[in-house]
């Protein structure tokens, strides 16, 4: 912490903290991992692991309240704490576009979407997202993952594809719960 005090993320008893979504970046031979309660790691081939994004909820104190089975603050929010990813951070992803490099990240706490732009080594925030119910479909909540392709893939997808884990699919007749999986064209993401 920038304060110089230390700070562990709040975890179910008996848990430890764990890496949810992980993709390499073949330009680089960097790994960048999603530590669910902390944020976005870079892991260099040879070198030391460096947080590169944090949570929202990063460096807040909270205390596992067994009744819910969530964590509930306890104190304010951290000065040290990210912009644009809200616990639990999980799926990530990188799409190859004209030289650019793009991670998409999901950010489970809110059902968004983040989008980081890679120069290099470095991460920069350009824009955050949500899928929405549409005509056809219900929007995306909960998502545990995503996977991008910049390849066309026939009529329905031209210019790419971006498919997401919805944690909670919404049938028509609501009677039902599930999960399933959105196709989302790539052309329409920022």
């Amino acid at each position: 912490m920038t304060d110089g005090s230390t700070w562990s993320p709040c975890e179910e008893p008996g848990d430890r903290p764990q890496l949810e979504g992980m993709v390499f970046d073949t330009t680089t031979n960097d790994l960048y991992a999603a530590q669910e309660d902390v944020g976005i790691w870079r892991i260099p081939r040879n070198g030391k692991p460096e947080l590169v994004e944090k949570v929202r909820e990063f460096g807040q104190p909270a205390t596992y309240n067994e009744e819910t089975e969530e964590c509930e603050p306890t104190g304010p929010v951290s000065a040290d704490a990210g912009k644009h990813l809200s616990a639990a951070a999980e799926g990530l992803t990188i799409a190859y576009r004209n030289g650019v490099r793009t991670l998409y990240a999901s950010s489970q706490g809110d059902s968004t979407f983040a989008v980081y732009r890679i120069d290099g080594r470095k991460l920069t925030y350009r824009a955050g997202f949500r899928v929405v119910d549409g005509p056809a479909a219900d929007g995306v909540q909960h998502s545990d993952g995503a996977a991008v392709t910049t390849q066309a893939l026939g009529p329905l997808f031209p210019h790419g594809l971006f498919a997401v884990h919805d944690g909670e699919n919404t049938p028509g007749d609501g009677d039902r719960e599930g999960t399933n999986f959105k196709l989302i064209r790539l052309e329409k993401l920022p």
